[in-house]
């Protein structure tokens, strides 16, 4: 797999990523899934994986817009008029590629490759599965009767709280600080102010 296998480039069901996706939706506790060829799914249904802000951090990152447009821009296909975490990958030497995504109602995965495993051409998770998966999912959100009004695709647990960092150094941000971001952080962490910016009379060091 080569140092690909870090971000989990190695083979993997798709029915068995959507169960995963599933369970963070879920707040960390594993859920049946209906598939059209039953397969055994561990954990069994109702264990708890993760727990809660382990799932709650997970979404938040997945639905991060400002994360993802570094690499992707603006306006791509895991963007939605609703909060949606979301993931796309590519296999190792464009085999196939993947985008996996939930709502606090649906999960969706999509898979797209050649089943005699013919390498795809120039061709990635973003470009691939991502415009299917973004049908899909707007499509099953309709039939649902519609997205939720809620900012977080997960509510905030009791353990975390919104604090304003540093966003070079993520520490707790001061007035001296350039760029700054808001972000959740375990209620309990103590985060000290940023040192490294100072407003002195030369200008911002």
């Amino acid at each position: 797999y080569g140092l690909g296998l870090t971000l989990g480039n190695a083979e993997v069901r798709l029915d068995d990523m959507v169960a995963a996706y599933a369970m963070i939706a879920r707040g960390g506790v594993a859920i049946d899934t209906t598939t059209l060829h039953r397969a055994t799914i561990e954990p069994k249904v109702g264990d708890r994986v993760i727990s809660a802000r382990t799932a709650f951090f997970l979404a938040d990152i997945l639905s991060d817009n400002e994360a993802r447009a570094y690499i992707f821009g603006r306006g791509g296909s895991l963007e939605f008029p609703f909060p949606v975490a979301a993931k796309t990958g590519t296999s190792q030497a464009y085999h196939d590629n993947w985008a996996v995504g939930f709502t606090r109602d649906v999960t969706v995965g999509v898979w797209v490759g050649n089943f005699d495993r013919v390498p795809m051409r120039g061709t990635s998770g973003v470009t691939g599965a991502g415009p299917i998966f973004h049908e899909v999912m707007m499509a099953a959100v309709e039939r649902l009767g519609g997205p939720r009004n809620e900012g977080t695709v997960l509510a905030p647990t009791n353990d975390v709280r919104r604090d304003t960092l540093c966003a070079m150094f993520g520490l707790a941000a001061t007035d001296a600080c350039p760029t700054r971001v808001d972000e959740w952080v375990p209620r309990e962490a103590q985060i000290g102010r940023c040192t490294w910016h100072h407003a002195t009379d030369e200008g911002l060091i």
